[in-house]
């Protein structure tokens, strides 16, 4: 993890400094401030939602740049006009020193009735039984965050628990990451189980299982409607290599994933615009060189392909299209919302960030 500390502080004045000249797109703040900032969500009312993992909090163990601290700091946000306000708040937050890299609520949707859901982290069965109460009662969850509550639509990780759905042995592990919330279901992507999951009136049941990349674990980490309903998911596929990443097509109903577009590294969100196009966030462009420059790619119903950002996005994740065609994704997504400005990272924190094409 101390690689990766030094990654982002070394970008981090970079990326606050840069100023779009021969780019492709004008990369805007929207909202500073936000706790590792991770998926995002356009709603039907044109608000963007956005799921923050939170900092860690008071349960700690380990020294310096090895501590880690469990907590309930995480929370779904909502984003109007640069003005944030919490949607809910307490959900499971775990997070390394200072408040970085954390994990927790790291996807969110909202249906077309407005209603909004999230999904939290867990892990394999030892791990949450040796956590404190408070985990158990929040890991690997679909949560109906209506009226502020957090309501538990379904459990997610028991279903992975149960059935070992990669069937990687010994590897019975559930990471809920990302949530596409439909009007009578929503679908949830495993990033631990490799697989994609409905959840119908809080049944669950599984479209997909991610195919290995490489040998590799996929680790799913992003899902969309396309413009004809069948289902796109993004995979993370770090062990795979660089460009390695896909992003695989599955009928609506569920069934064989089919590679629909390929060439990606670390792929972290994945959303269509209202052209048909589609827009994949690119977590790191080369991680193993400790380089966090983040892209997103623009995929144009013809198939060409136009990089976003620049050198502005440091560790981008999550994707959503507004009606204006307009994308937005979570910024230095890996850091708190205020790191001291005599640190490493010089005062960088996560920030939701719009990216508009310019014209001509």
């Amino acid at each position: 993890m101390s690689t990766r500390f030094a990654s982002i502080a070394a970008l981090a004045t970079l990326a606050v400094a840069a100023v779009p000249t021969a780019q492709a797109a004008t990369v805007t703040p929207v909202a500073k401030g936000l706790d590792n900032p991770r998926g995002v969500a356009v709603g039907p009312d044109g608000a963007v939602y956005v799921a923050s993992a939170g900092r860690g909090g008071k349960l700690c163990e380990g020294k310096g740049e090895d501590r880690a601290c469990l907590g309930t700091t995480a929370r779904v946000v909502k984003v109007v006009d640069g003005e944030v306000s919490t949607v809910a708040k307490g959900l499971l937050s775990g997070a390394g020193a200072g408040g970085v890299f954390a994990t927790g609520a790291n996807g969110v949707s909202v249906d077309p009735n407005g209603t909004v859901f999230a999904v939290t982290t867990s892990g394999p069965p030892a791990v949450a039984k040796a956590a404190p109460p408070f985990f158990r009662r929040l890991a690997g969850r679909l949560f109906d965050l209506s009226g502020g509550n957090l309501s538990a639509v379904a459990r997610i990780d028991q279903f992975e628990w149960k059935r070992n759905l990669d069937n990687v042995k010994g590897d019975r592990n559930s990471n809920p990451y990302a949530v596409l919330a439909q009007a009578d279901r929503q679908i949830v992507v495993d990033a631990g189980a490799n697989a994609v999951l409905e959840v119908r009136d809080g049944q669950v049941r599984v479209l997909a299982v991610i195919p290995k990349n490489r040998k590799r674990d996929s680790v799913p980490t992003s899902i969309a409607a396309g413009p004809t309903g069948d289902l796109f998911v993004g995979e993370l596929a770090e062990g795979a290599g660089k460009g390695r990443a896909r992003v695989w097509r599955i009928p609506a109903a569920g069934g064989t994933p089919q590679v629909y577009a390929s060439g990606f590294t670390m792929i972290t969100g994945v959303a269509f615009g209202p052209d048909g196009s589609l827009y994949v966030t690119e977590f790191a462009r080369n991680l193993r060189k400790q380089d966090l420059r983040g892209t997103v790619v623009k995929v144009a119903p013809d198939g060409t392909r136009t990089r976003l950002g620049g050198k502005q996005l440091i560790a981008p994740t999550g994707a959503a299209v507004d009606a204006t065609g307009a994308v937005y994704v979570s910024n230095f997504s890996v850091l708190p919302g205020k790191t001291p400005k005599k640190s490493p990272f010089k005062g960088a924190g996560g920030t939701l960030v719009r990216i508009t094409e310019e014209a001509g």
